[in-house]
């Protein structure tokens, strides 16, 4: 039989399949991969193709190219050349070696504008930092970065590494630069991030804000070996997780007693201490798998019978500590333990001596100087401070809007008043041709706080121009201040990227520029929460012992209280010595951590909140679970997360359930009486009042007398108000979408009393509402008489108080006692117009009968 002719769409196919795979053979020989991976990237190989996953799904895994990219390279001034990064749809594979995470901080993971900076300092140990080294950056960008003008730059302890086109719109995409031999040091390192970006087709000032590159945390950092040399002086390298924050697991196999949970709040604390930057993630349960974070084992010798390596310590003599090394995929184990309790507790003295005890931190200049800048430059009032001391460099700028970002870090009881004004003296210059709008405002924590025109035509040199920026605005603790140059021109509206008007520096920024900070008025106001989170102040004050009060400790309401206290420890640069309670105690401070369910109706009311308010909104919400850090179903961050720059621990769904109960509704009034009817005599009255014509000078003189006598009312009144006992605060309105609330019941004897109160729903969503609070970017928003926390997208609702009160921190000096009068008269507007008008009267009454007994009388 003859065979059969092969049919023409067979021959085709075939002959396509053969053209495929030599066009994928060269291709792969010119990018240096394997004819497999060039399949994978045209699409015609068994591999996934490079797509963008929906909104909301979890990155997807595509293989990288199997020689390194060539943008691991050493920096250089020309662009890489093609092949330099790989782009990514999803997770890294198992296959490549993970990277040294950078730690969460206050700048969060992205880079924003036409220009931004992220600095990470990063602590290794000496085995860390020896071998092949590389730094790798992970990142998606906004559609409307222009690739061809835009780039971003990678330096390590200020030496370039290299730099690459931002160019990841669709899906994450993976850089790497390899580092020179000897540039990375035992002790911390600075990685710096800059992005420069341009708007592909809008050249205008508010296209501006729609530029931004995203950091991905979970799959950046420095790719370095196996920390093997771990010791209890380098407990900073160890490494967190991918949202920033360190892991510390509480490895219990039972119910701890009140003494032994007091003891591994205080070990918690004192981790949290020596990580320095690191941010606390406190689970409890068995110890932690991976490679990330600490597993911590606290306890009296008895108490840590059975712990897995125990043997390798040797006897237990004394306080003692120890570092187990990681084994069989667990994370290194931390030990704090001694024969009786004392012991332990002196071993717990001990670490956090390691951390704070040290003095400068180990590293290069530029790490250890990034890892103290990074926690805020302290000010202590009266100084003069010049930029580049916080980092900031001289340079010029070409784009439409320029942004200046530092941070600076007022002492915990500073009082922010209307009583001084710190100056920024401005150095450096504007080009000529710009449009009359342009300008310069200076923000303070996201207020406006002044603005300065550049009105001249031909440009001018900032030599030393003072912007006064109001002390009202500052907070205790941490302060971001941003200066931001509005540069356009009328070359704008055409927008013609190529032109070399485009390329021309139009501000001139100088690190000679400087703050001026006045003497500072030092107490606390009370309530504010910045007080708490900027020094702990409530619980580190002299007197008793501070109380942390958790009325039901479930495993989840523990893990928040102590994720709590060692954020608070952090804050306050010290171990608080927690007592451990189920009720409130009168005589110290309450740290106040549970469910709404299980807390005491009174114990809301002192905080101005209505229970009945709270179980109404929470109603629907108290029998769901939520668990911190989940980032996807695969467990990795999502690209809606990335896109949205969310928080990396504010992972909860938002509340969308309306409330079950409405409100009471409000009872009617009354229906007004009617008045009786006006007599003859008054209506004789005013009808010849209506008929006579005014006197102008007496109808002056009557509405001056009426409104002064209704002014000094006033104030008498409100004078006598702050003289009686502090009435009970009004009812808090709370938002359906809060899923934690925070707020501080003050005291009526000062801290001695006064209680900070966290509740939530349940206790799931407790623990996950925390690990959101606690991250840098929320923590440093915490301010108010309460705050309400949205833990889906980490925003603060805040509660400003309706009064406070001044509790002396310092010895009675006359400084301070003139600072604090100036501030408390400043915040009480009408005490002090009273008192101005009490002062003018005595002068006026003092002149007149000075003045009666001078001159010669007449007979």
């Amino acid at each position: 039989m003859a065979p059969r002719r092969p049919r023409p769409i067979l021959l085709a196919a075939a002959l396509a399949g053969v053209c495929a795979g030599l066009f994928a053979a060269a291709f792969a020989g010119i990018l240096g991969g394997s004819p497999a991976q060039a399949q994978s990237f045209l699409g015609t190989g068994p591999a996934e193709r490079l797509t963008v996953p929906p909104s909301g799904d979890a990155l997807r895994p595509l293989p990288l190219p199997e020689r390194p990219p060539a943008a691991s390279a050493p920096a250089r001034e020309a662009r890489p050349p093609a092949g330099d990064a790989a782009g990514l749809g999803g997770a890294v594979p198992a296959t490549i070696e993970a990277a040294r995470r950078f730690p969460a901080g206050t700048q969060g993971f992205r880079l924003a504008g036409e220009e931004d900076v992220l600095r990470y300092p990063v602590f290794l140990t000496e085995a860390q930092t020896r071998g092949q080294t590389r730094l790798r950056v992970s990142y998606l960008s906004a559609i409307s970065v222009a690739p061809e003008a835009s780039s971003l730059t990678a330096s390590v302890n200020g030496t370039k590494v290299g730099w690459t086109r931002i160019q990841a719109p669709g899906a994450v995409k993976v850089v790497e630069f390899a580092l020179p031999d000897g540039l990375l040091r035992p002790g911390y390192n600075a990685v710096t991030l800059t992005a420069s970006q341009r708007h592909r087709v809008d050249c205008s000032l508010g296209a501006t804000y729609e530029l931004w590159t995203q950091i991905d945390p979970s799959r950046s950092g420095l790719v370095v070996p196996t920390a093997s040399d771990l010791d209890l002086r380098s407990l900073a390298a160890l490494e967190p997780d991918e949202s920033g924050a360190l892991p510390v697991g509480i490895a219990l196999a039972e119910r701890p007693g009140p003494d032994r949970l007091e003891r591994i709040v205080g070990a918690v604390q004192a981790v949290a201490l020596v990580g320095r930057l690191a941010r606390p993630a406190v689970t409890v349960g068995p110890p932690l798998a991976g490679r990330t974070g600490v597993t911590l084992v606290v306890g009296t010798a008895r108490e840590i019978q059975g712990t897995e390596g125990l043997e390798e310590i040797g006897p237990i003599t004394g306080p003692k500590l120890a570092l187990l090394a990681p084994r069989a995929g667990r994370a290194p184990t931390l030990v704090v333990t001694g024969p009786t309790g004392p012991d332990v507790r002196q071993a717990i003295e001990q670490l956090a001596r390691a951390g704070e005890g040290a003095g400068t931190p180990a590293g290069t200049p530029a790490g250890t100087r990034l890892a103290t800048l990074t926690r805020g430059y302290q000010l202590r009032g009266d100084e003069t401070l010049s930029l580049d001391t916080l980092g900031l460099v001289s340079h010029e700028f070409s784009g439409r809007l320029m942004r200046i970002a530092f941070e600076v870090r007022f002492p915990a009881d500073f009082v922010p008043a209307d009583y001084g004004k710190v100056m920024l003296h401005l150095a450096g210059g504007y080009a000529a041709g710009l449009e009359p709008t342009a300008q310069i405002i200076v923000d303070i924590n996201g207020r406006n706080a002044a603005s300065l025109p550049l009105p001249s035509a031909r440009g001018e040199l900032l030599h030393d121009n003072a912007i006064p920026l109001p002390l009202s605005l500052w907070r205790p603790g941490l302060n971001r201040v941003e200066i931001a140059a509005q540069l356009p021109v009328a070359a704008d509206a055409t927008c013609d990227t190529l032109a070399s008007e485009a390329k021309r520096s139009r501000f001139l920024f100088l690190d000679r520029t400087r703050l001026v900070v006045p003497p500072l008025a030092r107490a606390v106001r009370s309530p504010d929460l910045a007080v708490v989170k900027a020094g702990a102040v409530p619980f580190v004050a002299p007197g008793r012992r501070p109380r942390l009060v958790l009325p039901a400790p479930d495993r989840d309401s523990v893990e928040a209280a102590a994720t709590l206290a060692a954020r608070l420890a952090i804050a306050a640069r010290q171990v608080i010595d927690f007592e451990i309670g189920t009720d409130a105690r009168e005589g110290g401070a309450n740290l106040i951590v549970a469910p709404a369910r299980a807390l005491d109706p009174r114990t809301l009311e002192s905080a101005g909140l209505d229970p009945e308010q709270i179980r109404r909104i929470w109603e629907a919400r108290a029998e769901s679970v939520a668990t911190p850090g989940q980032f996807g179903a695969a467990g990795v961050l999502t690209l809606d997360r990335l896109r949205r720059n969310v928080p990396m621990r504010c992972a909860l769904p938002p509340a969308t359930v309306p409330l079950r109960v409405a409100a009471p509704a409000a009872p009617r009034p009354a229906p007004p009486r009617a008045a009786p009817p006006p007599s003859e005599r008054d209506l004789l009255a005013r009808w010849g009042a209506s008929l006579q014509a005014p006197n102008p000078v007496l109808a002056s003189v009557t509405a001056a007398w009426e409104t002064t006598t209704r002014a000094a009312g006033e104030v008498w009144s409100s004078l006598l108000g702050r003289l009686r006992a502090p009435a009970a605060p009004a009812a808090i309105e709370v938002s359906p979408r809060a899923s934690l609330i925070i707020a501080e019941a003050p005291g009526t004897q000062g801290f001695a009393d006064a209680a900070v109160i966290v509740t939530a729903p349940n206790p799931s969503m407790l623990k996950a509402s925390v690990s959101c609070l606690v991250d840098p970017v929320v923590w440093t928003q915490l301010l108010g008489r309460a705050a309400m926390l949205d833990a889906s997208d980490g925003t603060l609702a805040i509660v400003t108080p309706e009064r406070t009160r001044i509790i002396a921190t310092q010895g009675w000096s006359l400084a301070n006692i003139r600072l604090v009068s100036a501030a408390w008269l400043s915040l009480n507007p009408a005490i002090y117009v009273g008192l101005t008008l009490v002062m003018a009267l005595f002068l006026g009454l003092t002149t007149t009968s000075l003045v009666r007994q001078l001159g010669r009388r007449s007979r």
